[in-house]
C-alpha cells in the first residue's frame, strides 16, 4: 500500500511549528511503518516549517527505524518544498541520522573526552 501524507491537511494548518503537530505526523508515519505502507511526505502548502517541527515528525524516526527501512519505505516529495524548507529537511535528517548512529556517536564522545584519535 501507499499513502501520499498532506501536512497540511492531517495537522489542519499551513504552519508547521509545533512539536504537538509534529507528533500527529510522527504517529501516522509509524503506523504506516507498522504496516508496511509506503509514505510519500507531501509538504503542499505548509508556508511556515521549523527545524523543531521536522525534529519531532521525521528526526525521531532514526531513533525507532533503520536508516535503510525509512529509506524504502518514506520518500520526501522535494517538489512540493521551498530551497529553504528542503535545506531544514536535509539537515534534519542528517542530524538525526548522526544522533542515532551508535557507531558515530561512540566516535564523537571518544573525541570529546580524549581529542582527535587519528
Amino acid at each position: 500500500m501507499e499513502e501520499r501524507l498532506y501536512i497540511s491537511k492531517l495537522i489542519q494548518s499551513d504552519l508547521a511549528v509545533s512539536s504537538e503537530k509534529a507528533s500527529i505526523v510522527f504517529d501516522r508515519i509509524q503506523n504506516n511503518l507498522k504496516n508496511s505502507t509506503f509514505t510519500i511526505i507531501d509538504f503542499s502548502g505548509i508556508k511556515s516549517l521549523t527545524t523543531a517541527f521536522l525534529n519531532v515528525a521525521i528526526g525521531e524516526l532514526y531513533r525507532y527505524e533503520k536508516k535503510e527501512t525509512l529509506n524504502q519505505y518514506i520518500i520526501i516529495d522535494v517538489n512540493t518544498l521551498s530551497k529553504l524548507q528542503f535545506n531544514k529537511v536535509k539537515l534534519v535528517m542528517d542530524n538525526s541520522r548522526a544522533k542515532y548512529n551508535p557507531d558515530l556517536k561512540k566516535k564523537i564522545d571518544e573525541v570529546a573526552l580524549h581529542g582527535e584519535t587519528d
